[in-house]
Order: structure tokens, then C-alpha cells, then sequence
């Protein structure tokens, strides 16, 4: 008599990614690749509300004070931007899940920073309402590459565009991401070469896997003039099994300083683009 007990989804991943390493002949890659520092977790849920571009410029009388003072302040100024009711400062505080350091400077008796703050959906809608309840898409499994030298890469290693993602405040966009980490077994699971398959029983194994509907694919093609020179980007979006072309546009940043700016600048537009396809 055989007992089926039910895999867990890291359990399952990690299952098919061995098998499609085996399949070519490289168990001991795939032992490697899994075992690697490969992970980026998101800064958040998709399905938090997030407020970005808080302004504060407070003092106290140390630096760790005008710190306090002014993630208090944040808050408060997040609740506003929302257009949320009038609360005590312990009320909104019991509402707020993280907050995100964008730039800051601390001195011995000031605080000067920009800052986001993330709200609890579940608990901010009940003074919000309807206003809080954008309407959400179905889960969408995010695979973003990046292309640069004749190489493509996803999630084998850190890098600058998986990073943007990650950081990306998703929580007031009506797509509802799932930004795999890049830990474990996703790293040899979610290559840039599965974007090209289709089998619809693979990607429905993989979409299952984490709980999603469909993919989502923003490419960034990379051009390095020089070392130390303007950076040309080109940015492709994708969708579905079918890798269907939905948009694409182009950036430049001067130097590798900038890049991580015009990053972030191309995942909004991304967004922006998804947002409307997926209307």
C-alpha cells in the first residue's frame, strides 16, 4: 500500500528544477546552482498599499530621536496622501507593516530622509473602503531578464534589474505580482531558456508552483557603451506561455551610477504597460 504525502512548494520546485538539470546531465550543477547566494526577496507584498516620496526633515536631541520623530511624521503624511480618514498617530501606526528608507541623512540632533511607508491592505481597508480596494489581477509569476553581452540572465544570479524589481512598491498597481526570490531551487528553475518553452503542462506545473495564473516577462537588453560610460537600455515587455510582445521603449543613463535610477524609472513603466494589458 503506498502513502502519497502531499509536497510542499519549495519541496516541489526544487523537484522539477533537479529533474530538467538530470535531464541534461547535471545533477551536480543543479547541487551547486541550488546551494547558491542567489536570493532578492521583495521589499513587500503585492498586496500591501505602499506610499513612496515621503518628505521629513526633522530634529530631536540625538539623531536616534530625530529618527523616531520622523518615521512617526512619515506615517502620518503616508495616511494623508491616501486621502485617509483623520486617525491617532497610534491608530495609523497600528496599520503600517514597514517602512522603506528610499534616501536618508542622519546627524547628531537631525533627520533628513525619503521614505515610503507600507500599510496592511486588510487593515487600512476597513477605514478606507472602496477607495483602498483597487481592483487586483489574477496572481502574475514576474520572470524579469536581463540581456548584456551576448548572455541572458534571470534569477542564476543577483543582479541589477531583479533587484529593481524586488524593490518595486507593487502594492497600489492593480497587478498582483509573485516575485520569486531567487533562493534555493528557483535560481535553476526560472532560467531565461523555460521563457521559451511551450508546454502548457510545464508552465502549468510551474504557475501552480507559486500559486499563479499566469507570467508576466519584462526584458532589459543592456548595451555598456565603454567601461564607466552611458549605459543604452532597451526594454521589451512580454506575456504569457505564449510570450506574446505587448510594448517596448529605451533608456539611457550616463554612467553605471545611474543605472539603478533608470531601472527603477523602466519598472514603472512596466507596470504601466502590464496594468494595461491586463484591463
Amino acid at each position: 500500500m503506498r502513502t502519497n504525502f502531499p509536497l510542499s512548494r519549495r519541496a516541489r520546485y526544487a523537484l522539477i528544477a533537479s529533474g530538467i538539470a538530470l535531464a541534461g546531465g547535471a545533477g551536480w550543477l543543479a547541487q551547486a546552482q541550488v546551494g547558491g547566494q542567489r536570493g532578492i526577496a521583495a521589499v513587500a507584498a503585492s498586496r500591501d498599499i505602499q506610499v513612496s516620496d515621503i518628505e521629513v526633515d526633522v530634529r530631536g536631541d540625538t539623531g536616534v530621536e530625530a529618527r523616531e520623530k520622523a518615521w512617526k511624521e512619515a506615517q502620518v503624511k503616508a495616511w494623508e496622501k491616501l486621502d485617509g480618514p483623520n486617525l491617532s498617530d497610534s491608530q495609523i501606526s497600528g496599520m503600517v507593516s514597514a517602512i522603506v528608507v528610499q534616501r536618508e541623512r542622519i546627524g547628531p540632533k537631525r533627520y533628513i530622509a525619503t521614505l515610503g511607508v507600507i500599510f496592511d491592505r486588510q487593515k487600512a481597508n476597513s477605514y478606507l473602503g472602496d477607495d483602498g480596494m483597487s481592483r487586483r489581477s489574477t496572481p502574475m509569476l514576474l520572470l524579469p531578464v536581463t540581456m548584456s553581452g551576448g548572455t541572458q540572465l534571470m534569477y542564476e544570479q543577483r543582479n541589477p534589474w531583479q533587484r529593481a524589481w524586488a524593490e518595486f512598491q507593487a502594492g497600489q498597481s492593480s497587478v498582483n505580482y509573485v516575485r520569486p526570490s531567487g533562493a534555493g531551487g528557483e535560481s535553476l528553475l526560472l532560467t531565461y531558456g523555460q521563457t521559451n518553452r511551450r508546454s502548457r503542462v510545464w508552465w502549468r506545473d510551474i504557475l501552480d508552483s507559486f500559486g499563479a495564473a499566469d507570467v508576466l516577462i519584462p526584458i532589459a537588453n543592456l548595451r555598456y557603451s565603454y567601461p564607466g560610460g552611458p549605459i543604452e537600455g532597451t526594454f521589451t515587455a512580454r506575456h504569457g506561455p505564449d510570450n506574446e510582445y505587448l510594448d517596448s521603449f529605451t533608456m539611457r543613463a550616463e554612467s553605471p551610477e545611474q543605472l539603478p535610477a533608470m531601472l527603477e524609472q523602466a519598472v514603472r513603466r512596466f507596470d504601466a504597460v502590464f496594468q494595461v494589458a491586463l484591463t
